[in-house]
């Protein structure tokens, strides 16, 4: 991560830049008589349905410096000076802005929701950690032969985000009873979760309980998550601080 904060005039010219090397990409032209918030929300659009393939190193040398320089002014929380009760916090702080060795998002999509990005925690941090976050897991799912395994969790760089690893959980959505399947497939994966958290030692990890895919009671899920985590704290002795952000 980049440690340069751009004044207006900086971003301005790099979101200009941005959006002329995925414009030229697509055979497509810029329209005319954009503002500024237009020029943003355009690339923040582009950048999320980008097709999956080679990623210029220009663009993401610039895209890097535009990322971080926004991750760094909107703030990086420390989560050391917490205070953590039982290895344990709830808040409702913004997991993209936590330093911690990882975040967790439970998803149904290995590369997030195309659609009403505003709302979607899973978008936003795609936005803000860059286009590799995406190439890392088209990479992944190359590598199973394009199969999801539902029992294993989906591990990236943070990129530009203070965390050090993107955790993807992948759930299928749900169309009908949230059964003891589902159930037992979400604490495999997060039985996984802690092996390997163990093996890296990992010392704080956050959890986003705010939103699950379709189908998937929110209560329910947030009980199983917490207990089965506090569980697996204990049986793995990781003794990582969890931040369950609500």
């Amino acid at each position: 991560m980049l440690n340069e904060v751009l004044n207006e005039n900086e971003k301005k010219d790099l979101i200009d830049e941005l959006l002329s090397i995925l414009t030229k990409e697509n055979e497509q032209k810029l329209p005319e008589n954009l503002t500024d918030s237009d020029k943003r929300w355009l690339l923040n659009n582009l950048m999320l349905m980008r097709t999956m393939g080679y990623l210029d190193e220009t663009f993401l040398s610039k895209q890097d410096r535009l990322l971080s320089s926004e991750n760094i002014a909107k703030g990086i929380i420390e989560v050391d000076n917490f205070k953590f009760e039982k290895n344990m916090m709830f808040s409702n702080l913004d997991i993209t802005q936590l330093k911690t060795d990882a975040i967790v998002i439970f998803t149904s999509s290995l590369f997030g929701k195309l659609y009403n990005h505003i709302k979607c925690i899973d978008n936003t941090i795609l936005l803000k950690g860059g286009l590799q976050i995406n190439e890392d897991l088209a990479f992944l799912l190359r590598a199973s032969n394009g199969l999801i395994d539902y029992r294993a969790p989906y591990i990236v760089e943070g990129h530009n985000l203070p965390t050090r690893n993107i955790v993807k959980i992948m759930l299928s959505e749900l169309y009908s009873d949230f059964t003891q399947i589902e159930k037992d497939r979400l604490k495999d994966c997060l039985n996984n979760l802690f092996k390997i958290a163990k093996e890296n030692q990992w010392k704080s990890i956050a959890f986003e309980l705010s939103e699950f895919p379709y189908g998937y009671p929110k209560d329910v899920m947030k009980t199983i998550i917490i207990n089965e985590c506090k569980n697996l704290n204990k049986i793995y002795k990781t003794k990582m601080n969890m931040i369950f952000s609500e």
